[in-house]
């Protein structure tokens, strides 16, 4: 993930952008430092010692990683600007986006799958379950553009993969896969996906090709596998939250759900700081 050609990010010249930029730097120094350590310890040193030190390199690179998420949030105007979608430059696209895609898919689970897409005028006949996804995505329309929209469309896929992956190829059973995530807490843990990488991917954006000119395209990428490596952890590890079985998806609770919950998983991504 990331980008192949030069972009101006809203926020840049921000001064909080410019923390968050720093703070990348510094993980690819540290990342730098790593994989040294590891593949040219120095003599006098004992495998205790390494083990430290690769501990201290490890304990800044996650700090950093939250100082470049909580800088990038301020820099878009904070965390309620965010979460709530009003932020131009990160949330809107993503609110939007994945609000949109909830949207279908409880319209699908509401109507059954094969009434939806003959109000679609499209037929179930030789489509994959992951043919059908697609198809949904299809018709969300945010009408947006730039960075805030790749950002987001990149997240979705992610998402689509793992739903894919989790409803299997048997189309028939598509409604009933759809309502089982859509019915309990497997629609938080999607939606906690979509928000961690979505963040992610800004950060890819803004700050990767700097990085493969600045340390090379191997740490470049290596830093960038490291922020989302722990990006993931941290959701894995500090799940919580409403239960989501209990949000009704066709009302205004289910978008005050997912924001939420955005601005939940951005206050444990920014290390639990404003």
């Amino acid at each position: 993930m990331g980008t192949s050609h030069r972009h101006t990010p809203t926020v840049a010249g921000e001064p909080n952008w410019g923390n968050s930029s720093k703070a990348v730097t510094s993980i690819a120094g540290d990342e730098k430092k790593s994989d040294e350590l590891e593949e040219n310890p120095p003599a006098g040193l004992s495998s205790t010692q390494i083990a430290k030190r690769q501990q201290q390199l490890n304990s800044r690179i996650r700090t950093n990683y939250h100082r470049a998420v909580r800088n990038l949030v301020r820099a878009a105007g904070g965390r309620e600007k965010v979460s709530t979608g009003v932020s131009k430059a990160v949330g809107h696209a993503g609110v939007a986006l994945i609000g949109g895609f909830v949207s279908a898919i409880n319209e699908v689970v509401s109507n059954g799958l094969t009434e939806w897409l003959r109000r679609k005028g499209v037929s179930l006949s030789g489509k994959s379950c992951r043919d059908i996804l697609n198809l949904i995505k299809s018709y969300i329309e945010i009408g947006i553009t730039g960075l805030d929209n790749t950002a987001a469309n990149e997240a979705l896929e992610c998402v689509l993969d793992e739903m894919g992956g989790k409803i299997g190829d048997d189309v028939n059973a598509f409604d009933k896969a759809m309502g089982a995530i859509m019915a309990s807490d497997e629609i938080k843990n999607m939606l906690d996906m979509f928000f961690g990488m979505y963040i992610f991917s800004h950060l890819s954006q803004d700050f990767q090709e700097k990085l493969e000119y600045e340390k090379g395209m191997k740490v470049a990428n290596e830093t960038m596998e490291e922020i989302k490596e722990l990006i993931m952890d941290d959701i894995r590890r500090n799940y919580g939250g409403r239960d989501a079985s209990t949000v009704d998806w066709s009302s205004a609770d289910g978008q005050g759900f997912i924001q939420k919950e955005f601005d939940r998983i951005l206050y444990i991504l920014s290390g639990n700081e404003d």
